[in-house]
Formats: C-alpha cells, sequence, structure tokens
C-alpha cells in the first residue's frame, strides 16, 4: 500500500512540475500606482484608488463603469488633524478602502475625509468634509439602511444617524466628552460595538458604554452607568440583560439586567463569575449558565427558581435539546430536564482534563456524541450509558478537525495523522480508515467531505483521501517568508482562499455567548446564537439577507450567489516556488492537479479572487492584472 501511494504523488508532482506560470488575460493600465483595493461582496465591482481619484471595475466586463475624483469628494478636509495626536493616529491606522458586509457599500478615508460610496452607481452617499466634525467610528444597520457615525467635534463625542437613502444626517446627538472615546482600543472595538433597533429605539454599544437612542429625533433617552461588553434584549421590551467585565485585565463578569427606560439596574445584586457561558429568556425569567452555576432567575427580581443550581464548577458548555440541557463542567456531561432534574445517574467523563477543547458534543439520532480534545465516544440519550466501551483516544497536542456527512448521518474525523468514521449505528469504536502523513499537521486548518472521500488543507498543504483510505493527492509548499502573506483585503466567500478557514470546523471551537428565545412553555422561538467562527457559506447567506433587505441591487447578487455556491471546489495558496518567485497557485479538491499559477513581483501582494466568476484581480504597480477563471 505505501508503494502505491507514493508512486501516485510522484506522478502528482511531475504533473505539477509541467504547469507553467502564465501571464495575465487582461489589464487595466492606471496613471498612478494602485494604493489599495477591494471587492463589494454584493455588487462584485472592484473598487480600487488610484492617485486622487477612486474607480470602480466590473468584474464581468473588466471595464472602469465608475470614476471619483477631487471634484466628486473634494480636496482636504476643512478640519486640519495635525495638532490632535489621537486622530493622526486613528487615520493612520484606517485602510483606505473597506468593505461594508451585507450592503454595496464601500467606506473610504483619504485625505482626513471619511466617504461611503454605493458601489453599484458609484455615488458618494456620504462626504464628512462638508462637516464641522471627524468620523471615528462607523456602523452600518442593515435592518433599516442606515449607518451609526461616532463623531469628534472640538472636545466632545457625539453620535449621528445617517439615512444612507438620502445621504442626510437624521440627527446629531452629542454623549460625551472626546477624551473618554481615546481611553479605548480601536483595534477592540470590532469586537464590541453593536446596534441594534428595536421600534423607536436604537440601543449602541460603543466602546463599552451602552446608550440608549429616540431613533425619530435622537434624543438620548440615558447612557449605561457602567461598562458594559456586551447586551441583550428581552421579549417583554421591558428589560435588558447587560455583561460586563470589571476592568481591562479582569478575568471576573457580571451579569444584571437593566430597565429600558431608565438604563438603571433592577436586580439588586449582579451574578459574579469568572464567565457567562449561554443564556435564554423564557418571558418571565431567564436561563442564566455561568462558570459558577445554572439556574433559572426571576427577571424582575433576579431571585433563583431552582432550589439548587445544577453543577456549575469550571461550567464551560450548554446544548438545549427540545427542552432538555446538555452541559459540561470541567471535563464530565450531564443531561437535565427543565426543572433542574438529573437525567443520567452519573456524570460522563469526556476529556482527560478540564482545559481541553470541545470540537463537537450533540445529539445525533438517539444518541449523544462527544468529541473533545483526548475523547470521542457516543452516549445513549434516554440513559447515560456509553455505547462504545473504549473511547477513541485523540492526541490532544494535535489537531483534531471533525466534518458531517449527511448522506451516511456520520462524522469524519481526523486527528494524528488517522482518520476516523464515527457512524451511530456501530457498536464499539471505529478503527481509523485511513492512515495518513500529513507534513505541516499543526498548521492544518480544514477538513471536507465530498462524495468520493475527504480534503484536509492548511495554508501550505492539501490532501485528499479516497473513503477506502488510499491517498488520493498529496500536495506541499514553501512558505513565502516572515512578512510576506498575502494582503486580501475582503476574503472570498466561497472556497478556501489562503489562511480561511475551513467548512466543517465545529462551531464550538469559536462560538460566543448570545441570548436564545423560547415561549413560557419553553417553545423555543428564535435563536440569534451566531457563530464567530462563520464558515465561508454562512457569510454569503448574510450577505444575500442583507442585500434583500436594502431592497439593493438584489437580482444582480443573486446571480452572483448562485454562481458562489458552486465554487468551493478549489483551494488558493500562496507560496514560493522552486525558482524563489512569490506565486499563487490554484488547486482542484477535485483530484489535486494545479489548474493555475500567477507569479506575484511584491512582497506584499494585494488581491481579490472573485468567489462568483473565480478570476483574480492583482494589482502590480500602475495596473491591475486580471487572471481570468482557469479550470484544467
Amino acid at each position: 500500500m505505501k508503494k502505491i501511494t507514493f508512486s501516485i504523488i510522484l506522478l502528482l508532482s511531475v504533473a505539477v512540475s509541467s504547469i507553467a506560470q502564465r501571464k495575465y488575460d487582461e489589464i487595466v493600465t492606471t496613471e498612478n500606482a494602485v494604493q489599495d483595493l477591494v471587492q463589494n461582496g454584493v455588487t462584485g465591482i472592484v473598487v480600487f484608488k488610484e492617485g486622487a481619484s477612486i474607480k470602480g471595475l466590473d468584474p464581468e466586463t473588466k471595464k472602469v463603469v465608475w470614476t471619483l475624483t477631487k471634484e466628486d469628494f473634494g480636496g482636504r478636509s476643512v478640519l486640519d488633524i495635525a495638532g490632535d495626536t489621537d486622530l493622526t493616529k486613528l487615520f493612520a491606522d484606517k485602510s483606505t478602502l473597506t468593505n461594508v458586509p451585507g450592503s454595496p457599500y464601500v467606506e473610504a478615508y483619504l485625505e482626513s475625509k471619511y466617504l461611503i460610496i454605493n458601489t453599484d452607481t458609484g455615488k458618494v452617499v456620504y462626504n464628512s468634509a462638508k462637516e464641522s466634525f471627524w468620523v471615528t467610528q462607523s456602523d452600518f444597520i442593515p435592518e433599516t439602511n442606515e449607518y451609526l457615525l461616532t463623531l469628534k467635534k472640538d472636545g466632545d463625542m457625539a453620535i449621528a444617524l445617517l439615512d444612507m437613502t438620502t445621504g442626510e444626517l437624521k440627527w446629531n446627538t452629542t454623549v460625551d466628552k472626546a477624551k473618554s472615546l481615546f481611553s479605548f482600543s480601536f483595534k477592540e472595538s470590532v469586537n464590541t460595538n453593536v446596534a441594534k433597533v428595536h421600534g423607536s429605539v436604537i440601543y449602541y454599544l460603543l466602546y463599552g458604554k451602552l446608550y440608549s437612542f429616540d431613533r425619530a429625533t435622537g434624543k438620548l433617552n440615558w447612557k449605561g452607568e457602567e461598562d458594559y461588553s456586551k447586551f441583550f434584549l428581552t421579549q417583554n421590551d421591558k428589560n435588558i440583560v447587560v455583561v460586563n467585565n470589571t476592568g481591562t485585565f479582569s478575568t471576573k463578569q457580571y451579569l444584571n439586567v437593566l430597565n429600558t427606560e431608565t438604563g438603571k439596574s433592577i436586580w439588586k445584586e449582579s451574578i459574579k463569575t469568572k464567565r457567562v457561558v449561554y443564556l435564554e429568556d423564557w418571558g418571565t425569567k431567564i436561563l442564566v449558565a455561568h462558570y459558577s452555576g445554572f439556574n433559572f432567575f426571576d427577571l424582575n427580581t433576579g431571585e433563583k427558581i431552582w432550589k439548587k443550581d445544577a453543577r456549575g464548577d469550571g461550567l464551560k458548555r450548554v446544548i438545549p435539546i427540545d427542552q432538555d440541557f446538555l452541559y459540561v463542567a470541567e471535563n464530565e456531561m450531564m443531561l437535565i430536564n427543565k426543572d433542574g432534574e438529573k437525567l443520567w445517574k452519573k456524570f460522563i467523563e469526556i476529556s482527560d482534563d478540564k482545559e481541553d477543547p470541545i470540537y463537537y458534543l450533540g445529539k445525533v439520532g438517539e444518541k449523544v456524541m462527544y468529541l473533545t480534545g483526548t475523547y470521542g465516544n457516543m452516549v445513549d440519550y434516554k440513559t447515560g450509558v456509553k455505547l462504545w466501551k473504549r473511547n477513541i483516544n485523540f492526541d490532544k497536542n494535535r489537531p483534531v478537525l471533525p466534518t458531517y456527512d449527511e448522506t451516511t448521518n456520520s462524522y469524519l474525523v481526523y486527528n494524528d495523522e488517522k482518520l476516523y468514521k464515527f457512524d451511530p449505528s456501530i457498536s464499539d469504536k471505529p478503527e481509523p480508515f485511513a492512515k495518513v502523513n500529513i507534513k505541516r499537521e499543526k498548521e492544518l486548518n480544514s477538513i471536507e467531505q465530498f462524495p468520493w472521500g475527504v480534503v484536509l488543507s492548511g495554508p501550505l498543504e492539501v490532501m485528499g483521501v479516497n473513503m477506502d483510505g488510499t491517498v488520493k493527492y498529496h500536495l506541499t509548499y514553501s512558505q513565502p517568508g516572515e512578512g510576506t502573506r498575502r494582503l486580501i483585503k475582503s476574503a472570498a466567500i466561497v472556497g478556501s482562499i489562503g489562511l480561511g478557514v475551513g467548512a466543517g470546523v465545529s462551531e464550538f471551537k469559536g462560538s460566543e455567548v448570545t441570548m436564545t428565545y423560547r415561549d413560557s412553555d419553553g417553545n423555543m422561538r428564535t435563536s440569534v446564537l451566531k457563530k464567530e467562527d462563520k464558515t465561508n457559506k454562512d457569510q454569503a447567506k448574510a450577505y444575500a439577507a442583507g442585500a434583500a433587505a436594502l431592497g439593493v441591487v438584489a437580482a444582480k447578487f443573486n446571480s452572483r450567489f448562485n454562481a458562489m455556491k458552486q465554487n468551493r471546489d478549489f483551494s488558493y495558496i500562496f507560496a514560493k516556488a522552486d525558482s524563489g518567485e512569490k506565486i499563487l497557485v490554484k488547486v482542484s479538491k477535485v483530484d489535486g492537479v494545479e489548474v493555475d499559477k500567477i507569479i506575484f513581483n511584491n512582497n506584499k501582494p494585494i488581491y481579490e479572487v472573485d468567489p462568483a466568476t473565480q478570476n483574480i484581480f492583482y494589482v502590480s504597480d500602475k495596473s491591475i492584472q486580471i487572471f481570468n477563471r482557469k479550470e484544467k
């Protein structure tokens, strides 16, 4: 078997060397060097800046369809940032062009101005040059096609609501002194800034401060008394659940409930814990699972409803199943009902160490399956008895990657150069169906299921394995060099692009706490659990939903979205060729064939791979080189 596998790989290596690196198919030349480039996910328009102009390139015709110059957006701003070190640093950290996910818009920072451009029309929807303030932060609200802008005006900080239909500010409200704005890290703002429109009110969590505005007038209803890291609206419209950290480096979190009219806490005491894990809103009560406990609390009083907490020492995961709750405390799991009663006789150990990651935990048919950093097994849902006498033992120092096979209702799992098939119908632990030799295993980040087998991939390695355990192909590449990672401004939505997160990686590795809603009888209403590490396909769906909600170029995007769904069959790898040149390699996941090779002539290339057409737009000095889709 080893000799056969080696022969296959050797033949592939010969085939690879026969594919020559090619020249671009089309080129857009410019008078000045192209300084930045980004593709909008909805319209597909490739926006680039060269000299003092911003231009839009149609991805289908490869022609410039609109151009913006100083006549459209003006020269330098009427304000001067020379004496403001905070603003100087802020604008230095901003990218010239930034795509706005779920919208047809691109934001631009140039010559101390902030612009919002509709990429479909090339119209400057908003230009801060005419204003007597600086725009320091922007957050798009796709449900209403509006923007919340954070402004610095003299020594004050203000919040403004921008109507994207008219390009006019609906209101502008001063909320604080500007110095408080710059005490917060701008790099952290992407993780904390959240805007939610609820009827006539806008709630805005900005740099740790929670604000309530009248949406029509901009009147500041209230400002939270403490700093918060998260907030969740409740079903009764009267309360907000808030979580805050006690200081920048604190390991403690506090949870409380606010009155929506006043912004003041209504619970006498906050829940103090190391980490909030899971939340559910049942109308008059909320379920709070945190590091040290697990109980229902009366929404109005904060009083516990269960007489005794479900065990919570080191609680780190809760999975709702119908009206039961499967949860993990330290390295053991238990199933309880909605009254907090245990449904299993004893806890089930699922890992050696309480710090081991959970890659999968959930119900499969009438069984519970778990995959952790050290073990894999299945448990009878009703009794809690392990179905396999022996666990599969994983090496926790090496990657564990699972992927689900819908056709067989089973999971395929990679660990320690072995592939396993977890079939709920078998009575004992499975033996590995394949043993492989991954060269850069610690960098492995993706496992994908295909009708013929499995694809394992990382930034510089791709392997295809047939379901009979034979290696179909194996390609490895050299690191292009330190400090030469590709600069791709808006990664392709479908398909593995460079270091993108692979499909099939469990949601639990990067999940964040959000609120789940039920009625008073415990029936699930709306789940708002979001995955932090979304697969590219999930992102595409989110973008499509955003475009539909806006009613903007929906027909155009739908055609792009349908094309994008078909394009998960290739990997794009930025590597170094034997000649020393830096290249982008397109690899077919079906057979391991190197479909395309493109030479990059700069150390930090700027490029976009269009997910709908698979054409590549690459910045090369005073031009954009276009490499059309190549299949074989």
